[in-house]
């Protein structure tokens, strides 16, 4: 349980529940179905975890896949390597990305920006089957 400070986003999508909440423990934090996801003062922790070991494992990453990530931090440390030449994000919540997009910089610190990342809203596992 934490104390919920603010409320600056709150809405069903064509997917899912979305909010975007501030805690006083955690700062902002993205709730989707009513679980926690991502919060500002520790997501780092889960998305170094999540992406430098594939990262480091590859002698020279340039084309990277990301299914989901929404929030973009994600993208934010999949950027981190200077041989990425291409990161493709699939999420189907076009919605949510927008929403966090917005709302959420200090997560995603402007990855979305980076000239080499392209985004697409479908369902992921559809994308990799037909690419």
């Amino acid at each position: 349980m934490h104390r919920v400070t603010d409320i600056a986003y709150s809405a069903r999508t064509r997917f899912q529940l979305l909010q975007i909440i501030r805690t006083s423990s955690f700062g902002q934090c993205l709730i989707l179905d009513g679980k926690l996801q991502s919060s500002e003062k520790d997501e780092f922790i889960y998305h170094e975890a999540l992406v430098h070991p594939a990262m480091i494992s590859h002698p020279r990453p340039t084309k990277v896949f990301v299914a989901g990530g929404g929030e973009g931090a994600t993208l934010r440390e999949v950027l981190k390597s200077r041989s990425v030449e291409t990161v493709v994000m699939v999420d189907i919540d076009e919605e949510a990305v927008d929403v966090c997009r917005r709302l959420l910089p200090s997560l995603h610190q402007h990855s979305f920006d980076d000239e080499r990342v392209r985004i697409c809203h479908q369902d992921a596992r559809e994308y990799l089957m037909g690419t």
